[in-house]
C-alpha cells in the first residue's frame, strides 16, 4: 500500500524549499564565514592593523600577503599548460588511442577556451583565504550570429541559400520582377554559428551556498550559485520574455554584499551603481541557480534538481544527474567540508611584527627629531624651534641650560630576535620557509652541492607538496572529468587534437564514460628535473648494457616522456618516432666492401650452379646409358625366349603331326583290303 505521505510536489512547494535552504545557507556563510573572510581580505591587502595612534607609524607586516602569493605560485606554476599533470587511464588495450585523445582534448579546453591558468590562480587564491576554493563547469550554449544582406536574387537562388541550416531569413523579402518577367528577391539573412563550448568559471565565495553536513558536494542537500545578471542576459539565456520582465526590482540580494564592495572599492570610488533605470533590459537581478535533492514526482526516492529563480520567479527546473561544482580545498579537516583558513594562521605573525617594527621605526623617528624640553622663557620665538627649518635660527636665552632633547628608552636589543622568532614560526606554520624561497643564505653556500641544496628544499616543501596534491586530487582531476562528461553528452562536432606532435581528428560524443584519472605526483620543487635525470640515466645504462632487449624504440619512449614531463610541445619536431623512420642507408666503404663480397657470392653460387649442372648432364648420361644397357638385355632375354618358344612350338607340332599320322596309319591299316595289308608305314614327310 503507498504512503499517502509520498506525493509529487507543485512548483511553488519546489521553489518555497530551494528558498528556505538559500536562506539557511546564506545565514551560515555570513554568521561563520563572511567576517573571517573579510579580516583575511584586509591583512591581505595590508589595510590591517590599523594605525594605533594619530602621528604614529602606518607600517604593516605584508606575511599573510607573502604567505599566500608564495603559496599560489608555487601551486599554480606546477599546474600550468603542459605539465601534464592529469591523464585518462585506459580501460584495455584497445582503449589507448582514445584515452589519449580524451586527454588531449580536456587539456584543449581547460588550457585554451578557458584560460585555464587564470582559473587555477582564482582557486588556489580563495582556498588559501576563504578555506575553499569553487570553480562551476558547465556547457554553455552559444550562437554567432552576422547579418548579410542580398539583392536580385532567383527563388531557386533563394531556396539554396536558406537550404543551408546555418542561414536564417530575417524579416519578409522585398519581391520585384525583371524585364523578362523572372521574380526577383531582396532582403537580409542571419548566418547562426553554434560556438558552444564547456565553460569553466571561478566562483566568488560569496557566490556559492551549502547546506548539511556532508563533508563531499556529491552527498550535500543543497547546493547553489547565486550570481548577478541584467535581465536581457536572461532574455538571451532562452528563458521566456513575458516571465523575465515580471521580476520585480527588489530582488537583488548581491548588490549591497559587503564582500564584494570590500574587493572592489580599491578600483572602485564610492558606491557604485551599475544599474540602468531607463533600460529595463539593463536591470541588474540575482539569480539562484540550485541544485537540491527532493521527491519531487513523489517516487519516494531523492532526486537531484536543478531550480532557476530569481526571488518567487520559477524560470526553469528539470531533473539532472550531476551538480558542476568543483571544490579545493588546501587543508582539510576531517569529516567536515570547510578546511582550515591558510591565511588567517598567519595574521597572528603580522600583527606581532607590525608591532615591533612600529615600534623599531618610531624609536628611529624619535632619535632622528627627539622632542625638546625648553625652560620656561629659554626660548624667545618658539615656532623657531617648531618650525624645525633646515639652516634656521633659534633665539635661545642661555647656551647651555634654555633647550636640551628631551630623554628617549633606547630599543630593546630583543627585538631583532623577537622578529626572528616570529618568522620562524611563520615557517613552521605555512610550510613555506627561506630556503624553498631561495633566501637561506646558509644554505646556498659554495661549500654545499647541488644535490644537497636540493636535498634540503624538498625537505623543507613536505607540507607545501601535500597542499599541491589536494589540489590535485581534489580539483583538477575532478574538473577534467567533468569536462569530459559534458564533452561525451554535448560535443557532437569533430574536433582535432594534437598529441605528441600529431594531430588526430577525435569525436567526442563516441567516447566511452569514464570515472578514473591518473594524476602525476611529481610535483615540488625540482622533482621534475630529478625524475628527468632519472630517465636519462636509466637510457645511458640501457643502451650499453641492454642491446638486446633494449633497442631505439624504446630509447625513443624514455626521451619522450622526459620532453612531457618537461612540459615541451610538439615533440615530433624534435626527435622522430623510429617506426616512422626509412631503413639507414649504409656507409659507402661498408656497402662497396658488402656489394664485392656479394659479388664474390654471385660468381661463386653460379660456378656452383654449373658444376652441379655439369654433374646433373654426367648423371643424366649414364643414366641413360645404364638404361640402354638393361634395354638391351632386356631385348636380348626377349629375342632367347622367343626362339626358344619357336623351338617349343615346333617340337609341339612334329609331335601332333606324328600322332595325327600315326592314328591315320591305324586307321587305313583297319580298314585296308587284303591285297593291301603289306603296308604297314606312311612315310611321312618330315621324317
Amino acid at each position: 500500500m503507498k504512503n499517502e505521505r509520498i506525493r509529487p510536489l507543485t512548483e511553488d512547494e519546489l521553489l518555497n524549499a530551494c528558498r528556505s535552504k538559500a536562506d539557511a545557507g546564506s545565514t551560515f556563510v555570513d554568521t561563520n564565514l563572511a567576517d573571517e573572510r573579510r579580516k583575511v581580505t584586509e591583512y591581505y591587502l595590508g589595510q590591517r592593523p590599523y594605525q594605533a595612534r594619530e602621528g604614529g607609524s602606518k607600517f604593516v607586516s605584508q606575511d599573510v600577503y607573502l604567505s599566500v602569493e608564495t603559496m599560489k605560485a608555487e601551486i599554480v606554476e606546477t599546474f600550468g599548460a603542459g605539465s601534464n599533470i592529469v591523464t585518462f587511464s585506459p580501460q584495455n588495450d584497445d582503449d589507448v588511442p582514445l584515452a589519449k585523445q580524451s586527454t588531449a582534448y580536456c587539456e584543449y579546453v581547460v588550457h585554451r577556451q578557458n584560460r585555464g591558468l587564470e582559473v587555477f590562480q582564482d582557486v588556489v587564491h580563495d582556498g588559501l583565504t576563504n578555506r575553499v576554493g569553487l570553480a562551476k563547469v558547465y556547457w554553455d550554449r552559444r550562437e554567432i550570429i552576422e547579418e548579410y544582406s542580398f539583392e536580385n536574387i532567383t527563388q531557386e537562388q533563394a531556396i539554396r541559400l536558406l537550404m543551408n541550416p546555418q542561414f536564417r531569413l530575417k524579416g519578409k523579402p522585398t519581391i520585384t520582377q525583371s524585364e523578362d518577367g523572372t521574380v526577383l528577391l531582396s532582403g537580409e539573412v542571419e548566418e547562426i554559428t553554434d560556438a558552444s563550448q564547456v565553460v569553466i568559471e571561478p566562483i566568488p565565495p560569496e557566490e556559492f551556498i551549502k547546506t548539511g553536513r556532508s563533508r563531499y558536494l556529491d552527498k550535500a542537500d543543497y547546493l547553489a550559485h547565486r550570481y548577478r545578471c541584467t535581465l536581457g542576459d536572461l532574455v538571451d539565456d532562452g528563458y521566456d520574455a513575458d516571465l523575465v520582465y515580471s521580476i520585480t526590482g527588489s530582488d537583488d540580494d548581491l548588490a549591497m554584499d559587503a564582500e564584494k564592495l570590500q574587493r572592489e572599492e580599491e578600483t572602485t570610488s564610492g558606491f557604485l551603481n551599475d544599474e540602468d533605470n531607463v533600460d529595463e533590459a539593463g536591470r541588474m537581478v540575482t539569480v539562484y541557480e540550485s541544485y537540491i535533492r527532493i521527491d519531487f514526482e513523489g517516487t519516494g526516492r531523492r532526486q537531484l534538481w536543478k531550480v532557476v529563480h530569481v526571488g518567487e520567479v520559477l524560470l526553469e527546473k528539470q531533473k539532472v544527474n550531476d551538480h558542476p561544482f568543483v571544490a579545493y580545498v588546501p587543508q582539510p579537516i576531517p569529516h567536515t567540508f570547510y578546511g582550515n583558513n591558510f591565511a588567517a594562521r598567519t595574521i597572528q605573525h603580522a600583527n606581532t611584527k607590525t608591532v615591533l617594527a612600529r615600534a623599531v621605526i618610531e624609536q628611529a623617528v624619535d632619535a632622528t627629531n627627539p622632542r625638546w624640553m625648553v625652560a620656561r622663557g629659554g626660548v624667545a620665538n618658539p615656532r623657531e624651534l617648531i618650525d624645525n627649518r633646515r639652516g634656521g635660527v633659534v633665539n635661545v636665552r642661555s647656551l647651555t641650560d634654555s633647550v636640551a632633547p628631551l630623554p628617549s628608552t633606547n630599543i630593546n636589543p630583543f627585538v631583532p630576535q623577537v622578529i626572528q622568532m616570529v618568522d620562524s614560526d611563520r615557517e613552521d606554520t605555512t610550510g613555506i620557509s627561506r630556503l624553498s624561497q631561495g633566501l637561506d643564505k646558509k644554505a646556498l653556500s659554495h661549500q654545499n652541492s647541488q644535490g644537497l641544496v636540493q636535498q634540503l628544499t624538498e625537505n623543507s616543501q613536505g607540507r607545501t607538496k601535500i597542499i599541491a596534491r589536494n589540489f590535485a586530487l581534489q580539483f583538477v582531476s575532478q574538473l577534467y572529468l567533468k569536462v569530459y562528461q559534458l564533452a561525451i553528452e554535448n560535443e557532437t562536432e569533430e574536433k582535432i587534437v594534437e598529441i605528441a606532435g600529431s594531430f588526430v581528428r577525435a569525436t567526442p560524443s563516441q567516447w566511452r564514460s569514464r570515472r578514473d584519472v591518473a594524476v602525476d605526483m611529481t610535483l615540488g620543487y625540482g622533482a621534475r628535473d630529478q625524475a628527468v635525470e632519472e630517465l636519462l640515466v636509466a637510457d645511458k645504462a640501457l643502451s650499453e648494457k641492454q642491446a638486446r632487449w633494449y633497442g631505439d624504440k624504446q630509447s625513443y619512449n624514455v626521451w619522450k616522456r622526459a620532453m612531457e614531463i618537461k612540459g615541451w610541445k610538439n615533440i615530433q619536431e624534435i626527435i622522430t618516432d623510429p617506426d616512422t623512420l626509412p631503413p639507414p642507408e649504409p656507409n659507402p666503404l661498408q656497402k662497396a666492401e658488402l656489394d664485392e663480397k656479394l659479388k664474390n657470392i654471385d660468381v661463386a653460387e653460379r660456378q656452383m650452379a654449373l658444376r652441379e649442372r655439369q654433374v646433373e648432364r654426367e648423371d643424366s648420361r649414364k643414366d641413360a646409358e645404364l638404361a640402354i644397357r638393361r634395354i638391351d638385355t632386356l631385348q636380348g632375354i626377349k629375342l632367347k625366349s622367343a626362339e626358344q618358344a619357336r623351338k617349343d612350338r615346333e617340337t609341339d607340332n612334329r609331335i601332333d603331326i606324328g600322332l595325327a599320322e600315326l592314328d591315320l596309319a591305324i586307321e587305313a591299316q583297319v580298314n585296308a583290303s587284303p591285297e593291301n595289308t603289306r603296308l604297314t608305314a606312311i612315310a611321312s614327310p618330315n621324317s
